[in-house]
């Protein structure tokens, strides 16, 4: 879980690098704890691995059978989708994750990471206002009513 803080929160790492923290982790701690962590183990090394498809199944499946996390789990399945580009599904899902508990400053990030990437791609304006029916006071409204104003 830290990983994915430091992958995407403030201080950002490649999928190399935070693919060598993974192995690193799982090397110095070779049993997983339990059989949720050993699907999560899997799901990570998918994800960074740039296994998108097969990352976000094993974490759909996480937020299935394990709902007490099922916020962080649901963000992760978003994580996968922006890798494969698919902003509009990533927004989905960092959505649904922000519902079911994932912190809201992480989905925040993620959601205006998504909307900008949507912006940045096709200088569609709606997916900054979509963004801030998200998030009217969230980390990024200064700067995204900054683009609107152009």
């Amino acid at each position: 879980m830290g990983l994915f803080n430091s992958l995407f929160g403030k201080k950002k790492m490649t999928l190399d690098e935070a693919n060598a923290k993974n192995q690193d982790f799982i090397t110095k701690n070779p049993e997983p704890k339990d059989d949720e962590n050993s699907l999560m183990r899997q799901a990570s090394n998918m994800l960074t691995n740039r296994k998108f498809d097969e990352s976000i199944e094993f974490y759909k499946r996480l937020a299935e059978n394990y709902p007490e996390n099922k916020g962080l789990y649901l963000s992760q399945v978003g994580v996968g989708f922006y890798f494969l580009n698919d902003f509009d599904k990533a927004i989905e899902y960092y959505l649904k994750a922000k519902n079911e508990g994932a912190d809201s400053n992480m989905m925040d990030d993620n959601i205006w990471e998504a909307c900008e990437a949507i912006y940045n791609k096709n200088n569609d304006k709606k997916a900054i206002e979509r963004y801030l029916e998200y998030y009217h006071n969230g980390n990024y409204a200064k700067k995204a009513k900054k683009i609107l104003s152009k």
